[in-house]
């Protein structure tokens, strides 16, 4: 490949990452702020519904914050440590790029698609089924009256009721129970992490320490899925099929999207060792 079609091929593949990522950003977008999730009912007996509203243990911000910046940070320092001496730099446009930052592009991007993916997917469980989340009583306070008899023993429809609470938290994330998108996006981010570790940090001593982050990075998220729970946000079951979904697809992503540069091998030279050639007498006519 000529210098010229290699700098095109580096531009396509570009041009292509950052259409795709733009596309499932814009998606997300859609999911979170136009599409209005199903109108579930209830029944006022539920106790599942009953829960006090309580603040997030693991805030948005600090779920992004080290959902993306520990992976970001584990890969760039990772692929330098282990690409640095390789001397398979590549021209784009007479610009060189060497090895460790190419594999480190490929990384961040197959890990950047995977935390849309797992976004994406999370949105659209959340606005189907618009499950009421356990404090959704305490947030509600529906209008009708649940010591009536009418009301008792019977499914009560969206449109029998509206919430006649003025709580600021009073929003459509109350009908997004299903599933735990702060489980899901914690188990894609901490378990890809575990992986990447796995196959990066490899140099001589650093098996200790390997597991031990890793032991880390997958706690990290087992806690933040556990905190759903214990913060009234979801049910058990939300955030066993978000933590689940998330492990899914770190492992799906992870083996089936995303290439590494591999260092290449220095083949030694074969020994050459002299070869006795013995002829015995009666070969020879």
């Amino acid at each position: 490949m000529s210098k010229d079609d290699a700098s095109v091929h580096v531009l396509r593949k570009v041009v292509v990452d950052v259409f795709m990522l733009a596309g499932l950003t814009a998606c997300i977008f859609i999911t979170n702020f136009l599409w209005m999730p199903f109108q579930r009912g209830f029944f006022c007996g539920d106790e599942t519904l009953m829960f006090p509203y309580r603040e997030d243990t693991v805030t948005v911000l600090m779920l992004r914050v080290f959902g993306l910046g520990l992976p970001i940070l584990a890969i760039v320092i990772c692929e330098w440590a282990y690409l640095r001496k390789e001397r398979d730099d590549q021209l784009c446009f007479g610009v060189r790029l060497p090895a460790w930052i190419r594999s480190a592009y490929c990384a961040l991007v197959s890990f950047s698609l995977g935390v849309c993916f797992t976004e994406l997917t999370a949105n659209v469980a959340k606005n189907t089924i618009g499950r009421p989340r356990p404090h959704f009583f305490d947030l509600c306070k529906p209008s009708i009256n649940c010591s009536a008899p009418e009301w008792q023993h019977r499914y009560i429809q969206s449109e029998d009721y509206h919430c006649t609470s003025n709580h600021p938290m009073l929003t459509k994330n109350m009908r997004m129970s299903f599933l735990s998108g702060h489980s899901a996006w914690a188990a894609f981010t901490m378990v890809y992490l575990a992986l990447y570790l796995e196959k990066r940090m490899v140099w001589r001593g650093s098996r200790v320490l390997r597991h031990t982050l890793q032991f880390c990075a997958v706690m990290l998220s087992w806690f933040t899925a556990l905190s759903r729970v214990s913060d009234y946000k979801h049910h058990w079951s939300d955030v066993l099929a978000g933590y689940f979904m998330g492990l899914a697809f770190a492992v799906i992503v992870w083996i089936w999207g995303t290439d590494l540069i591999e260092k290449k091998k220095n083949h030694a030279p074969l020994p050459q060792n002299d070869v006795a050639l013995t002829i015995h007498p009666e070969t020879l006519s």
